[in-house]
């Protein structure tokens, strides 16, 4: 079976591989709230703001890579499931692009890259190229 890259719905990719970014840090912003809750019930009022920074600024780089891999992986199961053919090269330009962005962001709030941020952009192509394949092999019953 061949697929040709005028098959690939770009706005689509585009649109999910920004989802999982924007999805990560929505998920890093419930847990920080979370955190800030529990210690504005545990202080009986306002928490303390360094507090909520030092939490943000410790969990996010841990967190954040993470987060990207398992929303890419499901993210691009879920459009898999919803094209005909190619689910995972679409998976996998998903996962490039989700990884490309995850990497200018870490440069734009952390100011360099790391090793671990290079191993976790594959990583998040990777999980997409496998939730494309994942996909395909599933489709949605119509």
């Amino acid at each position: 079976m061949t697929f040709s890259l005028t098959h690939i719905r770009w706005l689509r990719v585009l649109g999910v591989a920004i989802s999982v970014i924007a999805f990560s840090f929505i998920a890093l912003m419930v847990i920080t709230a979370g955190y800030a809750c529990v210690l504005a019930w545990q202080a009986r009022g306002a928490p303390d703001q360094g507090a909520i920074s030092r939490f943000a600024a410790a969990v996010s780089p841990r967190l954040m890579p993470w987060l990207e891999c398992v929303l890419a992986l499901i993210l691009s199961y879920t459009v898999g499931r919803k094209i005909e053919e190619g689910g995972t090269i679409q998976g996998l330009l998903i996962g490039i692009l989700a990884g490309v962005l995850g990497l200018a962001v870490a440069l734009f709030f952390r100011g360099h890259l790391s090793p671990s941020s290079l191993i976790f952009s594959f990583g998040v192509a990777g999980a997409g190229c496998i939730g494309g394949f994942l996909g395909e092999k599933w489709p949605d019953k119509k």
